[in-house]
């Protein structure tokens, strides 16, 4: 029976060789590019799911208020989807890189229609970042 030596297994699964090769990997969920998209993504599809969830609990239990089940969706998908633009910054230039990567019709349609959410619960602030970010929007 051969002896195994121990650090002779341990250099087999450590791949010195990549160090300093200028390798470099980014966490695309800390990017502007992401929020964005989550942003957008969320707010889009939350529409077609809030109808289904809505068709499905009134079937299952006539006895539910549908709109109360559509603005517990709403809540929970807007503040959603809000943990993820409010990280924008429109004054750093690859936030606004970011914008203008997603800048479309789809992405001004979310945005005003999280304006809207946050106005009728008086979040100001919250409506002023949309705006600002719908701003630079229809400018590129």
């Amino acid at each position: 029976m051969t002896d195994i030596n121990i650090d002779n297994f341990f250099d087999l699964l450590s791949d010195d060789s990549d160090v300093g090769s200028g390798d470099v990997y980014i966490d695309f969920k800390n990017t502007p590019v992401y929020w964005i998209g989550m942003y957008k993504k969320l707010i889009l599809n939350h529409i077609n799911f809030n109808k289904k969830v809505v068709e499905f609990f009134k079937e299952a239990n006539e006895e539910l208020d549908s709109d109360d089940i559509k603005e517990a969706g709403e809540f929970v998908v807007y503040n959603r989807a809000w943990s993820y633009i409010q990280k924008i910054d429109i004054n750093k230039k690859d936030h606004i890189d970011a914008i203008e990567k997603y800048c479309d019709e789809y992405l001004d349609i979310s945005l005003k229609l999280g304006i809207l959410f946050f106005e009728q619960s008086e979040e100001y602030e919250r409506c002023a970042l949309l705006k600002h970010i719908l701003d630079k929007s229809q400018e590129s």
